[in-house]
C-alpha cells in the first residue's frame, strides 16, 4: 500500500476521463475527492500507482493536441484557483516577439520575490532578490 503523506504524480497520456482509466471517484461532504474503486486491467490498476483511499489533490494538464479554444475555455474555468504554470521560453515564436527587443532577464541570475521588509516581519511590498548574489534590490 502507498505511504498516507507521500504526494505522487501519476501520468495519463490518454485520460479520456475517470470511467475510462479504471475508477471511481466519490467526493465527501466535506469537498474533498477520493479514489474509491480502481478496477482491474484498466490503465490506473496497470500503472500500480492508484490505490483505493488515495485523495486527489491537483491534476497537470498538458495542452498538448489540445484546441484553442479548449485551452481557452480551460484557463477561464481556472480562475480563482491556485495554478502553477509549465513555462517555456519561446520568445521567437511568440506573437509578442520583436527581433529588436531583447529578454526580459536579469543579468544577475533569476530573481525572486520575497514579502518581507528588511525588518523581518511581512509587507505588501515586493521585494526583488537575485539568487546569484543574494543583493536587495528595490
Amino acid at each position: 500500500m502507498a505511504d498516507e503523506d507521500v504526494t505522487r504524480e501519476v501520468l495519463f497520456p490518454d485520460w479520456e476521463g475517470p470511467d475510462k482509466t479504471g475508477l471511481t471517484i466519490e467526493h465527501a461532504s466535506t469537498g474533498e475527492m477520493f479514489v474509491k474503486e480502481v478496477k482491474g486491467e484498466s490503465p490506473a490498476a496497470r500503472s500500480g500507482q492508484v490505490h483505493e483511499g488515495d485523495q486527489i489533490v491537483g491534476a497537470t494538464i498538458y495542452f498538448d493536441n489540445m484546441s484553442t479554444e479548449e485551452k481557452t475555455e480551460l484557463m477561464k474555468v481556472l480562475a480563482r484557483h491556485k495554478v502553477g504554470l509549465k513555462l517555456q521560453n519561446k520568445a521567437d515564436k511568440s506573437p509578442c516577439y520583436s527581433p529588436l527587443s531583447t529578454p526580459c532577464r536579469s543579468p544577475m541570475g533569476t530573481l525572486t520575490w520575497e514579502a518581507r521588509t528588511s525588518f523581518g516581519g511581512s509587507s505588501p511590498d515586493i521585494v526583488l532578490v537575485s539568487t546569484l548574489f543574494k543583493e536587495v534590490i528595490a
